[in-house]
């Protein structure tokens, strides 16, 4: 099979058939081509005329893969593709919906078709989207009802994202899920959780969706899964992208028109459906918050990219079939909405873009406002805590024999806690290569060699507080609520070093991940953790002689030992610390020490 840019790009089909060219159930059954592949598509579907799912099992990912097959050698309309491969090797596909208007990027929008592209099995343990992202397809492509949907859309679904995950089926690992009888695990062959890994890509199988979204630009990205905390009413919680966090007038279409459009499409189908939520208190009527999504996530990172992120979270405690079938109606709503608001939405994609590369500051590390409080009919249960027979202590229990029905305080209003002014550019040294490759590569940021020595002002930003987690998260030490200061200088770039040209649709994504402070930075996750160790010291009985002709020749540095020693009693008393203290201003302390190697070019 192709490159991934070979098979977006060409027309014919890069897989191979099965050896006998049938169907999941077929196999199951028997040989009976004809009748048994339409009576095997009927068990799946429940009801053909209903679109509905029925049971409480999940295919495998080798039986979701195959009945994708099925479909393309059924359908012109539709085509299979592989697109890169997980971190073990196995395949990531890419099932392309678009009737008429061919296969590739470019054939989809000469046709004049916005993308909505569907990632399902991120957390394999959560397969809700991928059988209702099956029945979607079929309905797609088979259903008069349905198949309009499609008159101004492209749809692109990778069946299974996590395909190592999905290959290490259970019936165990999802303590508080019910349903299905097997399903994957949330980690991948690396033990990564993918949808945490969009901004430092530590997955193959991160770089190879990045690619493949980057190459089809979908207009909004559309991911399943499966909530866990507080007991309600609802089969669905709907999790998009903060409004705020997108140009305004993007984000005004998704608050004001699409996310209506959502709930109303849910409610005329009896598909009971509220936000995504995180609880101030241990139950919901103390109050809910929105959920934040910074790059790290899918959804936040796609923002940065200018596209609407959706997350289906069909509720872990309904029967799975319920939630399958909810998650199904999201999807034709979200469809349903593209199709009225398509031209819309295109429109302020690329104003976006404009807009981003002119704008002269970005906000980052997004924080909840606590004031913004709004109010939200909540359907529940009436909690209550009750003596354990674990414990013997207070539990907490929701009674779904006394149902509720009231209001709860509701805040989604994130804002930026800091703003940064946006450079020229960044300027990254040789040594740190790996560094420009990763902003090409997994992002495609265009990053220039320079290729002879250039003068550039610039600003360089010296590490000073910080917080590190204590135990690894996600593969890497993540540093938090760093502090920094910045010094401006004259630097002369040398050939082999990086230039990294701000003004263009991607400079939110590239701060995002050079500018140190940010939460999801390379720096934040630890890529550049050499630049904070000292590599020399001093021997104390050798430098209290320089220590003490140092304090003799410069009276500030003396005043401010006393100062210190006046000031903390701990310090008086410590005489390694206190010639430490003279140490780091003396010019025998090193130069380099916690200085962020990426330079702001200023002018």
């Amino acid at each position: 099979m192709g490159a991934i840019g070979g098979a977006l790009n060409c027309s014919a089909r890069t897989w191979s058939p099965g050896r006998d060219g049938r169907g999941f159930f077929l196999r199951i059954f028997g040989a009976m081509r004809g009748t048994l592949v339409l009576v095997s598509w009927l068990l799946w579907l429940g009801s053909s005329a209903q679109w509905r799912f029925e049971g409480n099992a999940t295919p495998t990912w080798e039986e979701a893969i195959e009945r994708y097959k099925e479909l393309d050698r059924n359908h012109s309309g539709a085509r299979l593709l592989e697109i890169g491969a997980d971190d073990d090797g196995s395949p990531i596909h890419l099932f392309i919906i678009s009737d008429g208007s061919g296969f590739t990027p470019d054939s989809i929008r000469t046709a004049g078709k916005r993308i909505l592209w569907v990632t399902n099995g991120i957390h394999p343990g959560e397969p809700d989207g991928i059988d209702a992202s099956l029945l979607l397809s079929q309905a797609l492509l088979e259903s008069d009802q349905y198949m309009g949907l499609l008159a101004n859309t492209a749809v692109c679904i990778v069946p299974v994202y996590n395909v190592s995950g999905a290959r290490q089926r259970s019936a165990t690992s999802r303590a508080n899920q019910n349903g299905p009888m097997e399903y994957g695990f949330r980690g991948n062959a690396r033990n990564l959780d993918l949808n945490r890994d969009f901004a430092k890509v530590d997955s193959h199988a991160t770089a190879s969706l990045l690619e493949a979204l980057r190459l089809m630009d979908p207009d909004i990205y559309f991911e399943t899964h499966v909530s866990n905390g507080a007991d309600h009413r609802y089969v669905m919680e709907l999790l998009t992208t903060l409004p705020g966090k997108l140009d305004g007038g993007l984000g005004r279409l998704l608050e004001e028109k699409l996310v209506p459009d959502l709930h109303a499409w849910m409610e005329r189908r009896g598909q009971l459906m509220c936000p995504y939520f995180e609880c101030v208190g241990e139950t919901p009527e103390e109050g809910l918050y929105a959920f934040y999504d910074s790059p790290r996530y899918s959804s936040g990172y796609n923002a940065l990219m200018h596209r609407i992120g959706i997350l289906s979270e069909s509720h872990m405690l309904k029967p799975y079939a319920d939630r399958v079938n909810a998650t199904f109606q999201l999807l034709l709503a979200t469809l349903d909405a593209m199709e009225r608001h398509g031209e819309e939405l295109a429109r302020l994609r690329s104003e976006a873009k404009r807009r981003t590369a002119a704008r002269s500051d970005t906000g980052l590390n997004w924080k909840l406002d606590t004031t913004a409080v709004e109010s939200l009919a909540w359907l529940g249960y009436s909690a209550e805590h009750v003596p354990s027979t674990v414990s013997g202590l207070q539990r907490l229990r929701y009674d779904r024999s006394r149902p509720t029905e009231i209001t709860v305080p509701w805040m989604k209003t994130y804002r930026p806690s800091l703003t940064k002014q946006k450079p020229k550019g960044y300027l990254i040294p040789k040594a740190w290569s790996d560094i420009a490759l990763r902003l090409r590569q997994h992002h495609g940021i265009e990053v220039m060699e320079i290729k002879q020595p250039t003068s550039y002002s610039v600003e360089q930003d010296s590490i000073g507080a910080m917080r590190t987690v204590k135990e690894a998260y996600e593969g890497h030490y993540l540093h938090r609520d760093i502090m920094a200061t910045s010094m401006r200088m004259k630097h002369t770039a040398q050939p082999g070093d990086w230039f990294v040209q701000l003004g263009r649709e991607t400079d939110r994504l590239v701060m995002e991940l050079l500018e140190p402070q940010a939460e999801d930075s390379y720096f934040a996750w630890g890529l550049f953790d050499s630049a904070l160790q000292q590599k020399e010291w001093f021997s104390d009985y050798v430098f209290e002689d320089i220590a003490a002709e140092l304090l003799a020749q410069d009276p500030a540095l003396r005043a401010a030992l006393k100062a210190k020693r006046t000031a903390d009693p701990a310090f008086a008393a410590d005489a390694w610390a206190q010639l430490c203290f003279v140490y780091q201003r003396s010019p025998w302390f090193e130069k380099g020490y916690r200085r962020y190697p990426v330079l702001r070019v200023v002018d």
